[in-house]
């Protein structure tokens, strides 16, 4: 996959005020670290050699002047480029992290966590130093050089042949070393996301590892990604000490070179030595800005690797759209839901659903049964809009779901799932992901009523929730899906990992509450289908209705 630079340069554009200002400050800084080499050739031309105190102790007041303008000059530069990069990095991190959350599961399902943070964290700072640093680094490079050719120009013309004879060669040693360098940065990234994914889910699954007894060989195992890191870093390491090495080895013959040819026109006369120094000065300040347009060369390969695992992610196709001019609901809407030819099939795979009909009456419980791995949290995933079919239409009170804005639709139809997420924070904080502005009495109420108030509201819930049980997590997200208050409830085995009794309670406290709400509940459990008005399996032939007294 290949991504021109050109379409990021965009993030710069609204901070082209900072970018003039710290080029303008870095050119100032760059103007006065060019002046002392100048007013060394002064010191030594026409105070030591003519032996003019005034002008060695009013030169020496000037450098030390320059350099001392020239660091408060430098730090305000490097405070300005230091706003602007972090505004870069943050502008590019949040357009990737937004892009995610518009994904759908089966994104997530097939790529590693780990490997995904890798992107968002290395690969994004990496494009950011580029973008940044590419614009900035090369027009003050540009401009140091330009300003320094000039000055040895004026000082010794015919010195500068020998001092720029060996550039072209760099640039083709630069040049010959992308591809090695874009080969052996790729490797590391790819083993930085491989070490990022282990640990995601070695840290997730301790308790399991713990209870097989596998830490040894999970330790083994970090063991060896930390040795196979250790290896690409070795290699990239060389090879980048090589290939900077190499510029250095040719700017040092070239300084040779320089010494040698301005030797014999001191020697004749033709040059002072002051002349001489200056102009030796003046080619060290010339190699770093050389070498960093050289080194953009190794740079853009580097970045190139990290923006082609950036756009994998913003190249992942969204599965739905949020519709430029949302429909709202009806003002009587009550959750009826019908399902009209509704075809479906995941990316390379077999149909799961094909002309799928059904109507579900706003304000009553249906049970929804049928085979594991039948399609049932499929169909609640379509319900919810993560996906749309592939044919066909399905609708809320009558209007297609297409046409509903995405937040309202979430939050008029709420899932239960058997594994749903718990966030860290308390037990208050987690019911209010549903609505942020709840009172407490709200909250208080709800959890009651899901039997999860008796721990306290201020409980700490742990990363994933791991301090709760598995009926306790389920009993949290029915108390977040209780203070939502939506049209449609789907319960999606939700019930199934607290006990009989309580099940039994929630159950009836759901049916009470919503009881002029519909409800669709999915379980093997004939308890939790106790009280529907309809039962429906789930074939691969479509829905079929059933005798909900004989499920039950």
């Amino acid at each position: 996959m290949a991504h021109g630079f050109r379409p990021l340069f965009h993030l710069l554009r609204p901070h082209l005020g900072s970018v003039a200002l710290v080029l303008g400050a870095s050119a100032a800084a760059s103007a006065l670290a060019l002046a002392q080499p100048w007013l060394a050739k002064q010191l030594i031309d026409e105070g030591l050699i003519a032996r003019q105190m005034p002008m060695i102790a009013l030169t020496c007041g000037l450098i030390l002047g320059a350099a001392v303008l020239g660091l408060g000059v430098g730090a305000f530069s490097r405070w300005h480029y230091l706003t602007l990069s972090a505004k870069v990095l943050f502008a590019l991190r949040e357009r990737v992290f937004g892009h995610l959350q518009r994904l759908p599961p089966t994104y997530f399902a097939r790529r590693a966590t780990g490997d995904i943070l890798s992107r968002i964290d290395g690969d994004v700072a990496e494009v950011q130093r580029f973008v940044v640093d590419t614009v900035l680094a090369a027009v003050n490079a540009v401009l140091v050089l330009a300003g320094t050719l000039a000055v040895m120009a004026a000082l010794a013309p015919q010195l500068l042949a020998p001092a720029f004879v060996l550039l072209p060669l760099q640039v083709l040693v630069a040049r010959r070393l992308r591809p090695r360098m874009e080969r052996l940065v790729r490797r590391l990234r790819e083993r930085n996301g491989e070490m990022s994914g282990f640990l995601v889910h070695s840290l997730q699954s301790m308790k399991l590892i713990q209870a097989m007894g596998g830490e040894a060989r999970d330790a083994a195992r970090f063991q060896a990604l930390n040795r196979h890191y250790l290896d690409d870093l070795r290699r990239a390491e060389l090879f980048s000490a090589v290939a900077g090495g190499i510029p250095g080895l040719l700017n040092g013959l070239a300084a040779a070179a320089v010494f040698l040819a301005g030797g014999v026109l001191v020697m004749a006369d033709a040059m002072t030595v002051g002349a001489l120094v200056a102009f030796t000065l003046y080619l060290g300040r010339a190699v770093g800005p050389v070498n960093t347009l050289l080194g953009l060369i190794l740079a853009q390969r580097r970045a190139r690797v990290s923006l082609d695992r950036v756009m994998e992610i913003l190249d992942a196709p969204v599965a739905v759209e949020n519709p430029p001019v949302p429909l709202p609901l009806p003002a009587a809407a009550a959750g009826a839901i019908r399902f009209e030819a509704v075809a479906f099939a995941y990316d390379g795979g077999g149909p799961v659903f094909s002309g799928l009909d059904a109507d579900i009456p706003a304000g009553i419980k249906i049970g929804l049964v049928g085979a594991s791995g039948i399609g049932k949290s499929t169909l609640i995933d379509l319900l919810h809009r993560h996906y749309d079919p592939d044919h066909g239409h399905i609708l809320l009170d009558g209007v297609d779901l297409r046409h509903l804005d995405l937040a309202e639709l979430r939050r008029r139809v709420a899932v239960v799932a058997q594994d749903s997420p718990v966030v860290a924070g308390t037990i208050a904080d987690n019911i209010r992901l549903a609505a942020p502005d709840a009172d407490d009495q709200a909250v208080e109420r709800v959890a009651g009523l899901a039997e999860i108030g008796h721990l306290g509201l201020d409980t700490v819930v742990g990363e994933r929730g791991a301090t709760l049980s598995g009926g306790e997590r389920q009993r949290l997200a029915i108390a977040r899906a209780l203070l939502l208050d939506p049209l449609v409830l789907v319960l999606d085995e939700a019930v199934s990992a607290v006990d009989l009794d309580a099940g039994r309670r929630i159950a009836r406290t759901i049916d009470s509450l919503f009881r002029h709400r519909t409800r669709i509940v999915i379980s093997h459990h004939p308890d939790a289908l106790a009280g529907a008005g309809r039962i429906i399996e789930l074939t691969p032939h479509g829905l079929i209705p059933q005798d909900a007294e004989a499920v039950a």
